[in-house]
């Protein structure tokens, strides 16, 4: 390819009137994502501290604090605008972040606490990310999330890329507690982004001055009342089971070969670091070029069908750098292939769908799978057997029978799309 089409190509992909957008959503993802990929090796240490064998412990009750945020969340986005209720969300995650850090210095990492941080860090990842997605949903149309979704979902990897390698850098100088300090300034530059983008907000949808009304628990409800929002709660359902018997076979092998708590914290932020070079690849290259040029049940194939071929080399070649391959291939595929075109199916729905439907299935539906997969690898290798091929193959089938329901959830989208066209054509 030439200078002058890559140029071309570029020009297309961006428009002129369309940069500020993308340079303060960039910005926030990057932000967001760099702010959390401090604090993600530093939650998995804490987590190896509470006991790998406990890890289904830690997975429900971060469910049973989603599910019990759920109906305040809901209330609050019933009652107030958008535009209001964004900041104040952020600005909560944020001032948590400083008390954990206020907490450490102040007590050590006590076992409480462990748990408190790991609990903490795994709602505010999913809850915050999910906001941001669902923000980006009012912001930018159908069209225009062809173009720029898989740009501003590399912000969030460029972003994870420079956030695993702050840990790497300075854990050794600082410990592993001032670390938290970094991730609460680049939570306060997500605020400034948030402010710059609301007018943006504002001006593409006119209903972000209203409060988006209706019950505070709609979006459980409106899972029963349509088949693809079934389709797609199984979807992410099965996407985070299998996600969670990658995470587990990582804290199995990591827990086994390395001892040392930094040496942890290093390994974790290594494997996120090449996570995210992945990750950007397919943001930047494949997945504008996917979502411009192949329909949608295609795109959605994609990961379930690698996660095949990944646990069954997994059963075949049981070694801890074949599971750690796995985690990076199966997460880098999650934010880099899947995610962008999952959350683009929310332009132009209406703001019910994509605060509350889409939080749910982001937050609670999401820690479901995790939560089930834990207690399930839990009692199979407490009852059944420790043998990691067995549950490999195990997967193997649960990720043959989400490729089916990837296409399922494609398919049923394309029909919504033709009938609204349909519509308005009438």
């Amino acid at each position: 390819m030439s200078t002058n089409s890559i140029a071309t190509y570029w020009k297309d992909l961006v428009r002129s009137e369309e940069r500020a957008v993308l340079f303060w959503s960039f910005t926030f993802f990057f932000c967001l994502l760099c702010g959390y990929f401090v604090l993600r090796p530093i939650r998995e240490q804490m987590g190896v501290a509470a006991g790998v064998e406990n890890y289904q412990w830690l997975f429900s009750l971060t469910l049973v604090t989603m599910i019990l945020i759920q109906p305040i969340y809901g209330k609050i986005v019933s009652k107030f605008p958008r535009k209001t209720f964004m900041p104040y969300l952020f600005g909560f995650f944020t001032l948590f972040i400083l008390l954990l850090w206020i907490l450490l210095q102040s007590f050590g990492q006590t076992l409480f606490l462990a748990r408190l941080f790991f609990v903490f860090v795994s709602v505010y990842n999913v809850f915050t990310v999910s906001l941001f997605w669902s923000f980006m949903a009012d912001i930018i149309g159908a069209e225009q999330g062809k173009r720029l979704f898989g740009l501003i979902a590399a912000g969030g990897s460029i972003g994870g890329i420079v956030g695993t390698q702050i840990p790497i850098l300075l854990v050794e100088q600082i410990g592993s507690v001032n670390l938290i300090l970094v991730s609460f300034a680049l939570m306060v530059l997500v605020l400034l982004s948030l402010m710059n983008l609301r007018r943006f907000a504002v001006e593409n949808d006119p209903d972000m001055e209203k409060a988006v009304g209706g019950s505070a628990l709609e979006g459980i409800r409106m899972i029963g009342r349509s088949k693809l929002l079934m389709q797609m709660t199984t979807l992410i359902v099965i996407a985070t089971f299998l996600g969670t018997v990658l995470y587990y076979l990582q804290g199995y092998f990591v827990r086994e070969q390395l001892s040392d708590p930094d040496q942890q914290t290093k390994i974790f932020s290594q494997i996120n670091f090449y996570t995210n070079v992945m990750t950007l690849f397919f943001q930047f290259v494949l997945t504008p070029y996917l979502l411009q040029r192949v329909k949608i049940h295609k795109i959605l194939a994609i990961m379930p069908t690698m996660l095949v071929l990944v646990f069954a080399l997994v059963g075949l070649v049981p070694m801890i750098y074949v599971a750690l391959g796995g985690i990076m291939l199966q997460r880098s595929m999650a934010y880099g292939i899947m995610k962008p075109p999952t959350d683009w199916l929310f332009t132009g729905l209406d703001g019910e769908t994509k605060y509350k439907f889409k939080n749910f299935l982001d937050t609670v539906i999401y820690r479901t799978g995790d939560t089930a997969a834990q207690w399930l690898n839990k009692g199979f290798t407490t009852f059944i057997s420790k043998n990691i091929q067995l549950l490999a193959l195990i997967a193997v089938v649960v990720a043959i029978y989400w490729v089916k329901n990837a296409i399922t959830v494609g398919r049923l989208v394309l029909a919504q799309q033709a009938e609204q066209k349909n519509t308005e054509k009438a």
